[in-house]
């Protein structure tokens, strides 16, 4: 009678085992084609992979009528955080593609957030003003955040995960209004799904 009752419980032992293994194996093959597809598209852009292992990034900046917008807000949705100025030649040649992106997707999980590099708020405003852009951006009036980022030149643009983690970067302006650009971020907002688990890197 115990031979039978180990036998029957090293029997239970060995389903639920494969049956772990099945489900860390399924897991392990979502993920790698998954990484697969955003790199295709990260490719297609020109877009540098970050792997998602940091710390969710935290910025409290105002915007330039004095509001405090952070970062936090965000969660939940794909951020496309853009440092810019209106000086930057490059900048203001990608910036009316940055709001046809916005407008396609602004009702979807996805907020476009442009980060101003030490300007007035009011050259700011008047340059939303004439280029008539909708999404936010908000003011880094001493330069602190680019210089914590490793800002070196600009446009620099950062796409962040629904949980607030870097998992892209840009350097120079880019056609966002484009298929290609179209293509990833439905993938990001309607497909892609990040690992909640964020390793922290100190």
């Amino acid at each position: 009678m115990k031979t039978k009752r180990k036998t029957g419980f090293l029997l239970i032992i060995l389903v639920v085992s494969g049956l772990i293994s099945i489900s860390f194996l399924k897991n392990d093959l979502f993920a790698k084609t998954e990484n697969r597809d955003l790199g295709r598209l990260f490719g297609d852009m020109g877009v540098l992979p970050i792997p998602a292992h940091t710390e969710p990034l935290e910025i409290t900046l105002n915007d330039p009528y004095g509001r405090p917008v952070s970062l936090s807000e965000f969660r939940g949705k794909i951020v496309f955080v853009n440092f810019w100025t209106t000086w930057c030649l490059a900048c203001v040649i990608e910036m009316p593609s940055m709001e046809k992106l916005h407008q396609k997707f602004k009702d979807k999980d996805f907020v476009m957030v442009a980060i101003n590099l030490q300007e007035a708020a009011e050259k700011v405003k008047q340059f939303y003003k004439e280029y008539k852009l909708t999404f936010t951006t908000l003011l880094d009036t001493t330069g602190d955040v680019g210089a914590e980022l490793g800002i070196r030149s600009i446009p620099t643009t950062f796409i962040l995960d629904k949980n607030g983690r870097i998992i892209g970067k840009t350097l120079g302006p880019r056609e966002w209004e484009g298929e290609k650009s179209i293509a990833l971020f439905e993938y990001l907002t309607d497909r892609y799904v990040a690992s909640s688990k964020s390793k922290s890197t100190h």
